[in-house]
């Protein structure tokens, strides 16, 4: 007896910046390999990932819009008999919603937060209408938080009936052990000062300049910065026109552990988040929270349980809940403990996995 042929899934994203969306693809592809056909269709992140070297996958163009694009996920849905869509951003969504109208097949459309803070005013509007006009294409929308559905509701963007909260997960990895002396060599340093560690785009919606104005404050520690983005020059400039010496920017690192592991602490200044992937990895570890108190890392993070909030723009407050942790290995054990389980409690892949293939059945072929 022959087996049933999967389901074809296409997966889209506009974004080829290490980070939340193009993570979590990987990681969905990936645990429901065996039950679904995956294709991906996104810009390269970096050359030595093993997901672009195959035929199920295709290249488009990073964060911008291109008839030749639409044309060629147009041809290889056809090609390869594509039966579920499923957009993951806006500009995914901008794309996916295009090729659906020739295709005619299910669209599933994660928002992967909404980005209306950092739009002036008449750009949000137009965000808003855009959403109301093209929304109904979306057979099923996606929300990774709760916040998130609330801020969309609030917004009065058109999210349907047809809507669920899947939350973003990570791997589980072995607990840090935050007594053991720290190996700042390992990584590039050349202190044995204590960590403190954020992950992100450098982009306005990651509001990077609030990392280095505590790092002016907080001189006994070093801030070390994963990723890039369109401010990274801007942020030297800014560092060394401060006189700030204890920021390290290292880019983009295709291992983020092995920084995790020689930090005492996670900070996430953020204007918002959909649900972020970094602090959760951060959690999974039992790394200790600083973060704004915004969408999405409100879903992620307990005040003073699992971490500790601060009003955004707060210097002060953030630097304070710092200290709190830094400065009392009761509290900072406390939290690394909450912040372990809650991952392993509310966060795990298995969780992700069951909600996403219950999804896809409700789409996949007859």
């Amino acid at each position: 007896m022959m087996n049933a042929e999967k389901t074809k899934i296409l997966l889209i994203s506009a974004s080829g910046k290490t980070g939340g969306g193009p993570s979590h693809i990987f990681l969905l592809k990936d645990v429901l390999k065996e039950e679904y056909d995956f294709y991906l269709a996104m810009p390269k992140t970096y050359s030595k990932n093993k997901n672009f070297y195959s035929k199920k996958y295709l290249e488009i163009t990073e964060r911008k819009l291109h008839p030749i694009d639409i044309l060629r996920l147009i041809l290889f849905s056809r090609k390869n008999s594509i039966d579920i869509i499923h957009a993951h951003g806006k500009g995914a969504g901008l794309i996916a919603r295009i090729i659906k109208i020739f295709l005619n097949k299910p669209l599933i459309y994660t928002f992967h937060g909404i980005h209306t803070n950092c739009m002036n005013r008449i750009n949000k509007y137009l965000y808003i209408i855009y959403e109301n006009i093209t929304g109904w294409l979306d057979e099923e929308k996606i929300f990774v938080s709760l916040s998130e559905k609330i801020q969309a509701t609030n917004l009065k963007i058109f999210i349907g009936k047809n809507n669920r909260i899947i939350s973003n997960s990570t791997k589980k990895m072995h607990r840090i052990n935050l007594d053991a002396k720290k190996n700042n060599f390992k990584i590039g340093i050349k202190n044995q000062k204590k960590n403190i560690i954020s992950i992100c785009r450098l982009v306005d919606q990651k509001n990077i300049f609030e990392i280095f104005k505590i790092a002016k404050k907080l001189k006994i520690y070093n801030f070390i910065v994963l990723g890039d983005g369109y401010l990274f020059d801007k942020a030297k400039i800014f560092i060394k026109s401060c006189n700030i010496h204890n920021v390290y920017l290292f880019g983009n690192q295709k291992d983020v552990f092995k920084y995790l592991y020689e930090s005492d602490l996670f900070l996430s200044t953020s204007l918002y988040e959909g649900h972020p992937i970094s602090i959760l990895e951060a959690m999974s570890i039992g790394l200790p929270i600083v973060a704004s108190k915004v969408t999405g890392n409100i879903d992620t993070v307990k005040d003073n349980y699992s971490g500790f909030f601060y009003k955004l723009g707060d210097i002060n407050e953030a630097c304070n809940c710092i200290e709190r942790i830094m400065k009392n290995d009761d509290i900072k054990l406390k939290i690394s403990n909450n912040a372990f389980f809650t991952h392993r409690k509310l966060f795990t892949m298995s969780k992700m996995k069951n909600s996403y293939s219950l999804l896809y059945k409700k789409y996949k072929r007859n």
